[in-house]
């Protein structure tokens, strides 16, 4: 039996009712872009909605990985403003893995931005206690944190995953933003 799926969207309305004076950053030290993106989103916000989609780009109702491709797309001739993507395959895996994972998540990054899109950040971090992905895998009825901080033993590995992330992040080299969530 073939299954069909059909996704129907209700519009959400949020009205914000905010002076000049509460519409700023609170970090004094964001970079230039970020208040860009601050303050662009904060004009389009007055007038439209954008609309988002985890993983628009990389996988939908029967396809996966096509080049320029998005169930969205494919109904309103428009990839969606906001496109997630997800971190979880930077950690826990294989290097060569690891490596071809980062380079598929730069190109979605630099598409979107240069599609004019906003980009979302998750990240379903592959426990390294564990060692078994995102979920607890193992016997060991301690939280995975008393492992990770400093002084654990497998604080090593977390910041070594910390770094690599962060390496990746900088390799973007684009004057953008993304949001992590």
């Amino acid at each position: 039996m073939k299954l069909n799926y059909f996704f129907i969207f209700f519009p959400v309305l949020f009205v914000n009712v905010v002076t000049a004076q509460q519409r700023k950053l609170i970090d004094p030290l964001a970079t230039k872009e970020t208040k860009a993106l601050f303050k662009n989103l904060y004009k389009l916000s007055e007038k439209h909605t954008l609309f988002g989609h985890q993983h628009a780009t990389e996988y939908g109702h029967g396809w996966f990985a096509d080049a320029d491709r998005s169930d969205v797309k494919s109904v309103v001739n428009s990839h969606p403003a906001v496109i997630g993507i997800d971190l979880s395959e930077l950690s826990g895996q294989p290097k060569a893995q690891v490596d071809k994972a980062k380079a598929h998540l730069k190109k979605n990054v630099i598409d979107t931005y240069n599609r004019g899109g906003v980009t979302t950040v998750a990240w379903h971090f592959s426990n390294p206690v564990s060692e078994g992905g995102f979920y607890w895998k193992d016997s060991v009825s301690l939280p995975a944190v008393k492992y990770i901080i400093p002084g654990g033993q497998d604080h090593g590995k977390y910041v070594e995953i910390l770094n690599d992330i962060a390496d990746w992040a900088k390799a973007l080299k684009l004057p953008m933003e993304i949001l992590f969530r």
